[in-house]
């Protein structure tokens, strides 16, 4: 071979090779499938928990591995890949100048929420296996990990809203056409997720049960043989409660509704998040509930007892007749414009609440099972309203 001429070798290929992936990984382009990521891990997280409490409520919680712990932190997780991709590609982004720092706001947030799952996970195992499998939301692990769950949803759903909100600007963008079209789509799903996270943060806030068992009000034997006066469902503590939720929700719903509307300014999304929404409670809350109680006998817990086939027959009847609060969503979705006057929209939000509170599948089959009657509905409207009031425009 002639003197000074180079000679290939496999060593000098994947020498060179190598230092491409990382440069590849790192592209602008991997911003859009970043939030698609994180956007479908918080929505997987939010399901997840949706089937665990049911499960928790069923007392058929006996190990820690379950299915629905496995959609639940494969949420976790995906979240938490999203936000430490999108660190990196936000620090290489900044040193090259290519992208603005506004793109990476929603992965920072998310980052922060992930943090304290990952903090919570081992609290959750140790907990479960010290103190058993508790049907509770309020402990010091499952706090965590429902405020990180919220945290990262939020975060999430904010970054593919500056997403959705550059295209629309006609911003420089990221990505090849076929992954800009899917950005409204991602947001729609976190849309939807972030309103269940909501509803779900409703249940954390005004667990009474549970504060009472953290904070060792009331002890194991009182719970089980319902001798704990001040969260029994008969008590003022409880009826407060159940009405500070029934606000949340409202709240939850009448934000979700409004931000929908300012985001696609036309008709049939919301409607299309409600579904989604539907389907989760539908399939994790209630048909899983119904499916268990008609055929696996499970043992109950402090929140369900004595329970029979024809508790579970009651509640997959019910599915048909919850699947109908949608139409009140439907109709509202197809009258409402975006251009109104902020004291018209006040207005409208306080009968927007009510029907997106019943969106929430566990809610809506405690209102059917509740023994209020007209005054108490008529009572129960008033922070639903005020709730809305709250949720409203902003």
């Amino acid at each position: 071979m002639a003197s000074g001429q180079q000679v290939d070798s496999p060593a000098r290929d994947i020498r060179f090779a190598f230092p491409s992936v990382p440069v590849k990984l790192l592209a602008p382009e991997r911003l859009i499938p970043i939030y698609a990521l994180g956007v479908v891990g918080a929505f997987l997280q939010i399901t997840g928990a949706q089937w665990d409490v049911s499960a928790h409520i069923l007392g058929i919680v006996e190990t820690f591995f379950t299915p629905a712990h496995t959609v639940l932190y494969t949420g976790i997780g995906m979240v938490a890949i999203a936000s430490l991709s999108g660190l990196v590609l936000r620090t290489n982004m900044a040193a090259r100048g290519k992208l603005s720092p506004s793109f990476f706001r929603g992965v920072s947030i998310a980052a922060f929420g992930t943090a304290l799952q990952i903090i919570a996970a081992p609290i959750d195992f140790w907990w479960h296996s010290t103190y058993g499998f508790d049907p509770f939301l309020f402990t010091p692990a499952h706090s965590l990990l429902i405020v990180g769950m919220i945290i990262g949803g939020v975060g999430m759903l904010i970054g593919s809203m500056r997403l959705l909100r550059a295209r629309r600007a006609g911003e420089e963008f990221p990505g090849p056409p076929r992954l800009v079209k899917l950005v409204p789509a991602i947001v729609i799903l976190g849309l939807a997720a972030v309103w269940a996270q909501l509803n779900f943060l409703g249940y954390w806030a005004t667990d009474i049960t549970g504060m009472a068992y953290t904070f060792g009000y009331c002890s194991i034997p009182q719970f089980r043989a319902f001798r704990c006066s001040p969260v029994n469902g008969d008590s003022l503590a409880s009826l407060v409660s159940f009405l500070v939720a029934s606000g949340i929700f409202a709240a939850a719903g009448t934000i979700i509704f409004w931000t929908s509307k300012s985001l696609f300014r036309r008709r049939g999304v919301i409607t299309g998040i409600a579904l989604i929404i539907a389907a989760v409670y539908s399939a994790a809350a209630l048909g899983f509930s119904a499916f268990e109680m008609s055929f696996s006998n499970p043992p109950g817990s402090w929140y369900v007892t004595n329970i029979s086939p024809d508790q579970g027959a009651r509640i997959a009847l019910f599915i048909p007749v919850y699947l109908l609060s949608l139409i009140p969503v439907l109709v509202l979705d197809l009258s409402t414009r975006i251009s109104l006057r902020r004291s018209r929209m006040v207005v409208l939000s306080a009968l927007i609440g009510p029907f997106t509170a019943l969106v929430d599948g566990r809610f809506s089959l405690g209102v059917s099972e509740s023994s209020l009657d007209l005054m108490g509905f008529a009572f129960l409207l008033f922070p639903m309203i005020v709730g809305d009031s709250r949720g409203g425009p902003y």
